[in-house]
Formats: structure tokens, C-alpha cells, sequence
């Protein structure tokens, strides 16, 4: 059942990467420094890559590149041409992170625990080679989108390296949506709560989803929202068959509600690759651009 969902997504991520001009590039040498496959845990997935521009110094700001995947698939090297880019032509930090897939022993917020320390070995590189990253901006499509929002809102206060703005593609805001549940392009209710079970780290069938609802709203960025939180953009895709729409329209309330700086980028008839909507995709550009700008330079 995994293995057809890994597929699945994995034909997503790269259609995402060539709509966001991020594909990785094999073989390629960088016009920055470079530092591949940093170790911050013990487990094999617990790496991170960081490309820093050269001859920086003092106070850098940082993009972080969180893979998407349905938090079983995915891979951090997606997103070496994206890096060298920022590192290269805006003169920023750039990284991408790789963490432990979700399972009935890791749940979301183990990743949320992975996340801090990959932005922990990320600060104490760049003070080796003379920089203080120490502000960041989070970004990622589908289950990336996700966990970037999950922790600028949750782990806002607490991060190594603070969050200053995050922005989504295609990510889930509100595990509990019952429109989750229901035709949605992964597979039927026993296989999504199957995957819901293991982000939570609860288990629960479809009849029983009340008795995880505590657990579901735990990993989901709606929970977070609050006055407080970050600057955010919302790209995501009216037609959207695997996170619904309602997703999208529960947080940007939300972010209304609590005063919130945001933007709730719709791409009108897209599905989940954001494939449709040229004038959306050239907002998207401009809001990442302008958000890089503001918040990191």
C-alpha cells in the first residue's frame, strides 16, 4: 500500500521541482561553500546540507528547503539547484534537510524534534566558517509545506535559528479535515488513516477518527495560530485531489482572525502539482522573492 503511495509521490516532487525551477543538479560544482550530508542525529536520514555564499560574513539569513513526500518519500538533494541559486545570486543561506519518515515508531512531531536539530548543526556550522545564521524563512511543497508551517508556528520560540516568515506549497494545515478522508487521489479512508495514524502517532480507523482528534490537531498547523506567528504565503490548487482546498481556507480564516501577515495564493484549477494558473505561479515567484528580500537580507 506504501510502496504505490511512494510512487505516487515521488512523480509529484518532480513535477513540483520543474514548476519551481528547484531539480537537483548531479555533479554540478557550486560558486559557494558547500557542506553535504551533515550528521545531526544517528539515524541515516538525520543529514542536512547547507550551501553558504562565498566570502559571507556576520549576520546571514538562512532558506531552509523541507522535502515533501507524505512524510514516507522524498529527498533532501531535490533542492540543490534552488540552494546554489540563493547561495550564489542572493547572497543567502541556503539548505535542505532530510528527516526520519514517519512510522509506528516516529510521528510528526519527532520530525519537529529533527527539524531543531538540523537548524541546531546548521548555526554551529556557520559560526565555524565565520557567519551567524540566525533567522530563517521555511519552505516546502506538500508534506514539506506542512512541516514548514508545523514548526515556524509551533517551534517559533524555542528554534535554534529563528523563524521570520514560511511559505507552502500544496501543504497540509488541518489533519482532522474530514475532506482528507474522503476521494482523495492516495487511496480510501483505510489507507489514509493508516498514514494519518502514523503522523500522529496514534492509531485509529475512519468510524473511531474522534477518539485521534486530540492527536491529529497535535501535527496540524492550524493548531498553532495564534497573534504571534510568522508571515505566511499559501500556494495551493482549487482542484486539489490529495489535501483538499478546505485545508487552505481553514488557515488563511485563521490567519485572518488572529491579525496575521499572509497571503493566500489560490491557483484555480490546479490538483495538488499546481499545474494550472500562470498568473499564480508568477505571484508565487514574486511573494518568495519579496519575502527573501524583506525578512532575510
Amino acid at each position: 500500500m506504501f510502496d504505490k503511495i511512494v510512487a505516487f509521490f515521488m512523480a509529484i516532487i518532480n513535477f513540483f521541482l520543474g514548476l519551481f525551477g528547484l531539480g537537483g543538479v548531479g555533479g554540478q560544482e557550486y560558486d559557494c561553500q558547500t557542506f553535504f550530508d551533515m550528521a545531526y542525529g544517528t539515524h541515516e536520514r538525520q543529514v542536512v546540507d547547507l550551501f553558504v555564499p562565498e566570502g559571507a560574513s556576520g549576520d546571514l539569513g538562512l532558506v531552509l528547503f523541507i522535502h515533501g513526500g507524505a512524510w514516507i518519500a522524498g529527498d533532501k538533494e531535490s533542492y540543490l539547484s534552488g540552494m546554489n541559486y540563493g547561495a550564489t545570486s542572493l547572497g543567502i543561506a541556503t539548505a535542505s534537510v532530510n528527516y526520519r519518515y514517519i512510522s509506528e515508531d516516529v510521528d510528526l512531531l519527532d520530525v519537529l524534534d529533527d527539524i531543531d536539530a538540523a537548524l541546531a548543526q546548521i548555526r554551529k556550522k556557520g559560526a565555524e566558517v565565520g557567519v551567524n545564521i540566525n533567522r530563517v524563512l521555511l519552505t516546502g511543497d506538500s508534506a514539506g509545506g506542512h512541516l514548514s508551517l508545523l514548526y515556524a508556528y509551533a517551534r517559533k520560540n524555542s528554534a535554534p535559528i529563528a523563524p521570520v516568515a514560511v511559505i507552502s506549497n500544496s501543504g497540509p494545515t488541518d489533519l482532522y479535515d474530514d475532506n482528507f478522508y474522503h476521494n482523495n487521489a492516495l487511496g480510501n479512508e483505510a489507507v489514509i488513516c493508516d498514514l494519518m495514524s502514523k503522523a500522529c502517532g496514534q492509531s485509529f480507523t475512519y468510524e473511531a477518527r474522534e477518539s485521534a482528534k486530540q492527536a491529529l490537531y497535535s501535527v496540524s498547523p492550524v493548531s498553532y495560530v495564534s497573534a504571534d506567528c510568522v508571515p505566511t504565503v499559501i500556494n495551493h490548487g482549487t482542484a486539489d485531489t490529495i489535501v483538499p482546498f478546505s485545508n487552505a481556507e481553514t488557515l488563511d480564516a485563521l490567519l485572518t482572525q488572529y491579525g496575521v501577515e499572509h497571503v493566500l495564493n489560490v491557483y484555480e484549477g490546479s490538483d495538488h502539482g499546481l499545474d494550472k494558473d500562470e498568473d499564480a505561479k508568477n505571484r508565487a515567484d514574486e511573494l518568495l522573492f519579496g519575502y527573501i528580500d524583506r525578512f532575510l537580507k
